[in-house]
């Protein structure tokens, strides 16, 4: 890493990760307390994120990817972030398991810069972040059909219609990987559970027809009602 590590931070994130018994190494503890200071730093000015107070930052930003790894066993190396923001869950997800190949799509600039800055400063390989709208970059091409392996996002706006368009990027038997709270979950369970049942709402039809169902949910304990949900697509 090109920035030291503020030894302050890197305990407050090892006792959040111990208190909710996620694994740690001490490398990941000095990255997601770089990450955490350069956030903090680049909040003072643009709005980053509306999460200010730092054990909340390191429950929300870090240790909810960290809880939702254990959704991405079997799946293959290639993960999406749509609507990525400040990086979240995406090169939490990334510095968790540096194997994995992370492309991160935003449309916001400053925030893209701010997560190539972070990417820079962790030294982070196999990140590609691309400005742009999700819905626009899908249109013209510039994001690759069937190359997929985990599409992942977290602060997003019509679950439905994420689903149905990212649903031609994924290869074969893909997953996804999304936090939502308690609304959207009974969304996905009333739509995305009995299969071949026509949807109530003709906005989840996309999903619906792609053939995603729901694979797991997780609670998040910190949060009142906050799910990671694991969904996957057919194999064929």
């Amino acid at each position: 890493m090109e920035t030291a590590a503020d030894p302050a931070i890197v305990e407050e994130i090892s006792r959040i990760f111990r208190r909710h018994r996620l694994p740690l190494e001490t490398g990941q503890a000095e990255a997601f307390a770089v990450y955490l200071a350069l956030l903090e730093r680049w909040n003072a000015s643009i709005n980053l994120t509306s999460i200010r107070d730092r054990t909340m930052a390191i429950q929300r930003h870090f240790a909810e990817p960290a809880m939702a790894m254990q959704l991405l066993g079997g799946a293959g190396p290639v993960i999406l972030c749509a609507g990525s923001g400040a990086g979240f869950p995406g090169l939490p997800l990334k510095i968790l398991d540096p194997e994995r190949e992370c492309l991160l799509v935003e449309a916001n600039g400053k925030k893209a810069t701010f997560m190539r800055e972070v990417a820079e400063a962790l030294e982070l390989e196999d990140v590609k972040i691309l400005e742009g709208r999700f819905e626009e970059m899908l249109a013209s091409g510039e994001l690759e059909a069937e190359s997929v392996h985990v599409l992942t996002a977290r602060a997003w706006t019509g679950w439905a219609g994420l689903l149905g368009l990212g649903a031609s990027l994924m290869v074969p038997g893909g997953r996804a990987v999304i936090f939502v709270g308690d609304e959207t979950l009974r969304a996905l369970r009333r739509h995305l559970t009995d299969v071949g049942e026509p949807p109530v709402d003709p906005e989840w039809a996309p999903a619906v027809h792609a053939g995603w169902t729901i694979r797991r949910i997780i609670n998040l304990p910190h949060l009142d009602k906050g799910y990671a949900v694991s969904l996957e697509l057919p194999q064929e």
